[in-house]
């Protein structure tokens, strides 16, 4: 039973990927700002910032895309994903963060 519990732990580990970015807002703080891909049943994504969740949802299950929003600090944080169907069954996430309608990074999951 021990070794099948770390064999799932070790596959749930696996299987998420991490991106991130740093950001300065307009008051000239700095913002650490992780994106997180997830793909163990159904594929989530988190965006956090300074330690803080911001975004945590999974895609849309027919489509594979993902449309989120959220405030940190008085402004607002999109997360725009996009699925791509890649070759015998793999795949792909673009995700895309936007601070206040500003592109701040583009990440491929």
């Amino acid at each position: 039973m021990k070794k099948l519990f770390l064999t799932l732990m070790f596959i749930c580990f696996a299987c998420t990927t991490t991106e991130f970015i740093t950001y300065r807002d307009s008051s000239n703080n700095l913002w650490h700002i992780n994106v997180l891909h997830n793909s163990v049943i159904v594929d989530n994504f988190k965006v956090v910032i300074n330690d803080s969740t911001v975004i945590d949802k999974n895609v849309e299950l027919f489509t594979g895309n993902l449309e989120a929003k959220a405030n940190y600090k008085n402004s607002e944080v999109k997360l725009l994903v996009t699925y791509t169907p890649g070759f015998l069954g793999t795949k792909s996430y673009q995700a895309m963060v936007f601070v206040n309608n500003e592109l701040i990074g583009k990440f491929k999951f």
